[in-house]
């Protein structure tokens, strides 16, 4: 098996190419960042991508909002090594780090994210991933594997997102609108003004869409703002807020018949339960969010970056048995104290900080009649509260090495109560469940090989309590028996450039050692619960590499990326049945992202895109299986100056131009067999933005 790997690995490095260094560009990829010159922030240094040791996939503006037409994160993170983001139905997504998602029948868990530094995954582990859009980030960086030397909990990775870069002394407006099949329509408003001092962004977008299922219509309004004043030479003040008004339908899954017979259907009635649409099945949720940066920098070698903030969200999901209503009220924030020693026998940099997260959550639970809340079932309480205090040095060693240790402690806790809504009901009673602090170190060591080249090997922990929507599932109760996560992995990683920066290449091999994996189940009604599933051992090997040709009126980029992934269940007895050594499902041993980029002077460019995955398993007994994936996806367009203050950019893009009948996202460990989840068939859209700066 590991020859198996090295060999694909350097066929990778020799023949596939990646976009993954791209940085946005106004009018031509002449302004690429190569390797040798990107800067990453994870792990608080600020360094160069070939400086870090760990493996980080990068998604520019252009990767985000040119490559695909469609304005949603999925596309895009598709295209990382490592990263899998499934949409089961439009609005209703799901995101793996190298095969987090085994837990995750529905939303973001397992993952840590943050928006310019501010935390987005509240205390419960949960992730509104959903709530944010697209047109309104400028980057993100994905930190593949445990993290929680520097971020806490989580044994899947962390997920950074960054605003709309606001350009010093310019203004500008550029307003948006898309249309396409299935009746999907989009438009927006993005306000930028840049000063010596201040930066400021306000962005509005709207997207909506009938589906290509039954039952699946979306709409969503988005809304944020992110300001930064610099209010002394030495002091900044930063402001994130945003407001998301998501509604989106559920059609439910399909098993294989139904799903062969007709896939836009939506899920049928059973001689025991209603369907989707007599049910109206779907989620309606508004989230609020405002937070606050305090920069303060002592010095060039001393500085502090404090946040807090706050969040608000009310969650309505009328499902086939029941209709739940959810309100979550978020409180947290974190502190970072960066010390620099330049000077000393070994350079060094030295980051100490702490993370304090709390959400208070009501939710009741009630009959559902056809769309309509019938009589109360459940009222409950639920409070989550997680803590991390970190410290992070980075030493600078001869011979051009560089080695990194950190160490963090991590707590979390729970506390529930459910109240009577009968008479006879057992009082309400507080339950607890704590999870005894644990301590994560990561150990990583990297070096340079000239200018171009560096390789690195790291060892790192992570640490994953159950999040608050599986302690408390909505097959009802509070689950006092559920073990946290543990892992430990193991990591080498190869990335450079060669042929005068025209080929770049990141090759990284990977062992993640699970404990106490959380899985989901299952009752006969659907209502999902999760219990722990012994050890899971996760062998996996991601590459990606560039190729640019350059000629007089433009440039074309060939490039791939590949994951190669072996996921399997050790010590996993379910009942009187043995599943170990069965491959974890949702996960495909092979994942082949392949395409161009082109882009020519007169203002024409172009993007092509193929995914492939192979087959792999729906359930945790590997006695179903997926189809394989072939999905293409091409956008063409033409951008062009007018004048000296206004930019048109024109396009029209294709989604699964083969016209695959396929899953996006598929429903694992379904009752019923019901794993399938149609995505759209071959369908196109058109857009045009039109901006203005001074």
């Amino acid at each position: 098996m590991q020859n198996y790997y090295s060999l694909i690995g350097l066929l990778a490095i020799l023949f596939s190419t990646s976009g993954v260094y791209a940085q946005e560009t106004q009018s031509s990829l002449d302004d690429t960042l190569h390797l040798n010159e990107v800067i990453v922030r994870g792990y608080a240094t600020n360094r160069r991508l070939l400086e870090t040791p760990a493996s980080v996939g990068l998604l520019t503006r252009r990767d985000l909002n040119q490559r695909f037409g469609t304005p949603t994160l999925v596309p895009a993170l598709n295209t990382l090594p490592g990263v899998r983001a499934d949409e089961r139905s439009p609005g209703s997504y799901r995101l793996a780090i190298r095969g987090s998602a085994i837990r995750s029948p529905f939303g973001v868990r397992n993952i840590k994210a943050y928006w310019n530094e501010m935390p987005l995954t509240d205390a419960g582990g949960n992730t509104p991933l959903n709530a944010l859009d697209v047109r309104a980030l400028g980057r993100i960086e994905v930190i593949k594997g445990p993290s929680g030397s520097l971020y806490g909990a989580g044994t899947g990775g962390t997920i950074l997102f960054n605003g709309l870069t606001v350009p010093v002394d310019k203004s500008s407006v550029e307003i948006s609108a898309l249309g396409g099949s299935y009746g999907l329509f989009g438009n927006g408003i993005s306000l930028q003004t840049g000063k010596n001092n201040s930066a400021i962004s306000l962005n509005y977008n709207h997207l909506q869409s009938d589906g290509y299922r039954d039952q699946s219509a979306v709409v969503r309004d988005n809304l944020s703002f992110a300001g930064s004043f610099n209010v002394s030479p030495k002091r900044t003040v930063s402001i994130l807020g945003f407001y998301s008004d998501l509604h989106y339908q559920t059609p439910g899954g399909l098993n294989e018949a139904q799903f062969k017979a007709n896939p836009r259907a939506a899920r049928p009635a059973t001689p025991t339960l209603p369907g989707s649409i007599e049910q109206q099945a779907g989620i309606y949720q508004k989230i609020g969010y405002l937070g606050v940066s305090h920069e303060y920098r002592w010095n060039d070698r001393i500085q502090n970056t404090t946040v807090i903030f706050g969040s608000h969200t009310d969650f309505a999901n009328p499902f086939i048995t029941n209709f739940e209503r959810r309100t979550d009220q978020g409180l947290g924030g974190r502190t970072i104290t960066q010390f620099r020693f330049p000077n000393s026998p070994l350079p060094a940099t030295v980051t100490v900080g702490a993370e304090l997260l709390r959400t208070f959550t009501v939710d009741r639970n009630f009959g559902n009649r056809r769309g309509v809340a019938d009589t109360i079932q459940t009222d409950e309480e639920l409070t989550a509260r997680q803590s991390t205090v970190f410290l992070q040095a980075e030493v600078e060693l001869p011979a051009r090495f560089r080695l990194t240790a950190g160490l963090s402690r991590n707590d979390g806790q729970y506390g529930f109560t459910r109240f009577p809504i009968r008479t006879g009901n057992p009082p309400a009673t507080l339950l607890t469940r704590n999870f005894a602090p644990v301590w994560l170190p990561r150990l990583a060591l990297l070096r340079t090989f000239g200018q171009n080249v560096s390789a690195f090997l790291s060892i790192s922990t992570g640490y994953s309590a159950p999040s608050s929507q599986e302690v408390r599932p909505s097959a009802g109760g509070f689950n006092t028996s559920l073990n946290a996560e543990r892992g430990t992995s193991y990591e080498v990683g190869l990335r450079g450039s060669a042929m005068a920066n025209r080929l770049h290449f990141d090759v990284a091999f990977y062992q993640l050692q699970l404990s106490e994996t959380i899985v989901r189940r299952s009752d006969a009604a659907g209502a999902e619960y999760f219990v722990n599933a012994g050890r899971t051992d996760q062998l996996g090997l991601e590459a990606q590499a560039s190729y640019d040709v350059r000629f007089t009126s433009g440039e074309l980029r060939f490039w791939n990326n590949l994951t190669l992934t072996n996921y399997r269940f050790r010590d996993y007895q379910q009942g009187a049945t043995d599943l170990s050594n069965n491959r974890i499902p949702g996960v495909a041993p092979v994942t082949n992202v392949t395409g161009i980029d082109a882009e020519f002077k007169p203002g024409l460019y172009a993007h092509l895109t193929y995914q492939y995955l192979n087959p792999f398993a729906l359930n945790d007994a590997n006695a179903a299986f997926s189809s394989p994936t072939r999905l293409l996806q091409g956008t063409l367009g033409f951008r062009r100056n007018l004048g000296q203050h206004w930019t048109l950019d024109l396009y029209v893009s294709g989604d699964n131009l083969l016209n695959q009948t396929y899953s996006l996202g598929y429903d694992l460990n379904a009752v019923g067999n019901r794993y399938f989840n149609a995505s759209p068939a071959r369908n196109i859209m058109a857009g045009v933005r039109l901006g203005v700066k001074w």
